[in-house]
């Protein structure tokens, strides 16, 4: 039998599922319906429709991150040279 929860004792948050009276698993959401998906399996997971979307999912996350980066890398180099102006004048 599995029970799962979220953990919000810990930061971030961590979804925990209990195998049979023990800690089976520990961490995000999406990777624990994966590790769901394997016990029904045997330890198997779909390679397309399990770790395919999950990579989509986390490359469209990264991308993000990596976008905000360069945002912030831009408004960094405008901000100093807004200041060396400043002190120039």
């Amino acid at each position: 039998m599995l029970k799962k929860y979220w953990d919000h004792k810990v930061k971030p948050s961590q979804w925990v599922i209990i195998k049979d009276g023990e800690e089976a698993f520990r961490g995000t959401f999406s990777d624990g319906e994966i590790f769901i998906k394997s016990l029904e399996n045997n330890g198997m997971i779909s390679f397309e429709r399990d770790y395919i979307p999950a990579m989509q999912k986390l490359r469209k996350h990264c991308q993000k991150g990596y976008k905000c980066e360069q945002t912030l890398r831009r408004q960094i180099i405008k901000l100093k040279k807004e200041l060396k102006q400043l002190n120039k004048g």
